[in-house]
């Protein structure tokens, strides 16, 4: 007898926490908002921060897609020049259905983290404003995370708003791979041109194999 999967947002929350990035993503929020709310002395900076990064996150995610996770092999000074991301990413378009794939590359994800919390320690006003950007961002890239897994985990949204992201999520994967770069708002799909009705562009043969046929 097959197994019955639990696709509630409990049964897929605790499915979730089988895999690394929620134990590197949630703890690094926590730490730094922790920090942040024992420090006080609050600012207009601390209101404006999440709103700049709500607002380009996005955008943020359109670009990525474009230009790391669709990122083509290439020869550079004799060499073939491919990025791990891209590598996976191929794999997550070949099986959209393992969820395991849906997930950041730990590599990737620690390097993102260590990368942005020594970034904006260094250039921020004061510790205090890297703190509200690394919690910021640490939400955000949470977000993204779970949005990104429950679209792939057979959970069935019950609002209009995630239906809508849902679909364009999944006409990208089964219909063409060159629209709909959203996962967790189709903003900026909208403001750049890349949010066709699904019959206004044609059936893609390379959805899955985005071109490579030697993904790995």
């Amino acid at each position: 007898m097959a197994k019955v999967v639990d696709v509630s947002l409990a049964g897929c929350g605790r499915r979730l926490l089988r895999y690394p990035t929620p134990w590197i993503i949630v703890p690094w929020l926590v730490v730094s908002l922790a920090i942040r709310v024992v420090q006080g002395r609050w600012t207009w900076r601390d209101a404006a921060i999440p709103v700049v990064v709500v607002a380009l996150q996005p955008f943020t995610e359109w670009v990525i897609h474009v230009t790391l996770l669709h990122f083509r092999p290439r020869r550079v000074l004799g060499r073939t020049l491919d990025l791990h991301l891209a590598k996976e990413h191929r794999k997550h378009h070949l099986d959209p259905k393992d969820v395991a794939l849906t997930l950041i590359p730990v590599p990737e994800l620690v390097a993102l983290v260590v990368g942005v919390s020594v970034v904006a320690w260094f250039v921020a006003i004061d510790h205090r404003d890297a703190l509200t950007v690394m919690a910021s961002v640490a939400t955000m890239l949470a977000v993204y995370e779970w949005t990104h897994y429950l679209i792939h985990s057979g959970y069935r949204p019950a609002s209009r708003h995630a239906r809508s992201i849902f679909r364009s999520h999944r006409l990208h994967h089964f219909r063409n791979e060159h629209y709909w770069m959203g996962i967790t708002s189709n903003a900026a799909d909208r403001v750049l041109g890349t949010f066709p009705g699904k019959l206004d562009v044609e059936l893609s043969d390379t959805a899955r194999t985005l071109g490579i046929d030697h993904a790995s």
